[in-house]
């Protein structure tokens, strides 16, 4: 979630709550709407959108007309192809 992509909590943390109530907090509306005034990457909580800053909007990546130019990863291809990928890629970069 958010620009980290993922939080954890380590198996057997001392301070359990506390993650707990930090990830709400950084997955909360205000906070991800928040974000976007620093990262034109849109929020994750979706409920944020009432947050955002319309100034913000023509700049994120979701704004109307700019998924054509994104570029859309496939895991799948990356899963079969990656490492024949990295060794060709590597074998190039040696030359």
């Amino acid at each position: 979630m958010g620009i980290g992509n993922v939080w954890v909590i380590p198996k057997g943390s001392p301070r359990l709550d506390a993650a707990y109530r930090f990830i709400a907090f950084a997955a909360s509306p205000q906070v991800q709407g928040k974000l976007t005034e620093y990262i034109a990457y849109p929020p994750a909580n979706n409920d944020a959108t009432a947050f955002l800053d319309p100034a913000v909007l023509p700049d994120l990546v979701t704004a109307p007309g700019r998924a054509g130019n994104s570029l859309h990863s496939d895991a799948d291809f990356w899963a079969d192809k990656g490492d024949e990928l990295k060794q060709r890629f590597t074998a190039w970069l040696a030359k």
